[in-house]
């Protein structure tokens, strides 16, 4: 395949938008039907204005309610709040560095300006096919979204302005069909949130059929963030343990060894593409087809009540569409 030899990479400004709605809203566009996408980057930018007098405790980024892209055949490619993105999926892209430093989306809520920005990998990396999406299939439609609520900072800021422009990453469709990469797999990242009670033990299902990622729990996700988890386990198959339960101590160092730098406090990663030690540019050793397995499961234990955000990265299989 002479795919690399025969495309290009480029841009496209997919426009901005302005939301001023104090009791929230969500701006959405419909991508543009050329080219082969591979990233989008969104630049979320804006001010508060107002004494908060009871400030959420989880930051600056929970201002965005949900970030979806979402595909005519009913997958959500993206599905991710504020919170979402900036604890659990930035630190995760590429080869693990942070592609938005400029983002105080981990600050503490205050008035003033904001920068939110987020930059989405639509394929795994930059490198490979995998998870490319063909915009040109007369079957496939795009749409994105993203819904926002200062409210969820809190209730009473006297103003608020944010701006959102998407900037969309693209190939150009090579001309001979035999130099066209393939569009089977779909990579999706989505988010769940669910309650843990005071030394319970928790056991997180990973849904079973597909081909996972990572996936990367959160609890405490906070400006001010700490670990909330006393143990971290991986199961599969009832009694095979991947990772035995894990003190955040193990998970520390197994993220700096990759990462080159601290973990942030709270986040506990089974990122499994991440295990080669290139990050999303190793090998496809350690990942998990779970269509043969009886189940696989996150098994935690918290020492206090929380919320548990998890953060799922998979490679979705839809047979390969017409071109």
């Amino acid at each position: 395949m002479a795919w690399p030899q025969n495309t290009r990479e480029f841009v496209v400004n997919a426009g901005g938008k302005t939301s001023t709605n104090l009791t929230g809203e969500t701006l959405a566009w419909d991508l543009p039907k050329t080219g082969i996408l591979y990233y989008i980057m969104l630049i979320i930018t804006g001010a508060l204005t107002g004494t908060p007098s009871t400030p959420s405790a989880v930051g600056k980024a929970r201002l965005l309610t949900r970030v979806r892209c979402m595909a005519n055949a009913g997958i959500n490619v993206i599905d991710f709040s504020g919170e979402g993105y900036h604890f659990l999926l930035r630190d995760f892209i590429d080869i693990g560095g942070d592609p938005v430093p400029g983002s105080d989306g981990r600050a503490a809520v205050a008035s003033g300006a904001f920068d939110l920005s987020m930059f989405i990998p639509i394929a795994i990396n930059a490198r490979d096919p995998l998870g490319l999406i063909n915009l040109q299939n007369p079957d496939t439609q795009l749409r994105l979204e993203v819904e926002m609520n200062p409210v969820r900072l809190a209730n009473d800021f006297t103003a608020f302005t944010c701006t959102v422009t998407p900037y969309l990453g693209m190939f150009r469709m090579p001309l001979a069909k035999e130099d066209r990469p393939k569009f089977d797999f779909i990579h999706t990242m989505q988010e769940e949130q669910t309650g843990l009670t005071t030394g319970v033990e928790f056991v997180f299902n990973w849904l079973r059929g597909n081909t996972y990622l990572s996936v990367v729990h959160g609890a405490t996700c906070a400006s001010t963030p700490h670990d909330s988890l006393v143990t971290a386990a991986l199961r599969v198959n009832q009694n095979d343990y991947i990772r035995p339960a894990l003190p955040p101590a193990f998970y520390s160092g197994e993220y700096a060894r990759g990462h080159g730098r601290a973990r942030v406090l709270g986040v506990i990663p089974f990122d499994l593409i991440g295990l080669s030690g290139l990050e999303n540019y190793g090998s496809l050793r350690d990942l998990l087809n779970t269509a043969n397995l009886t189940d696989i499961q996150s098994v935690l234990v918290p020492d206090h009540t929380v919320t548990l955000y998890s953060m799922k990265r998979q490679l979705v299989y839809i047979g390969e569409p017409a071109k």
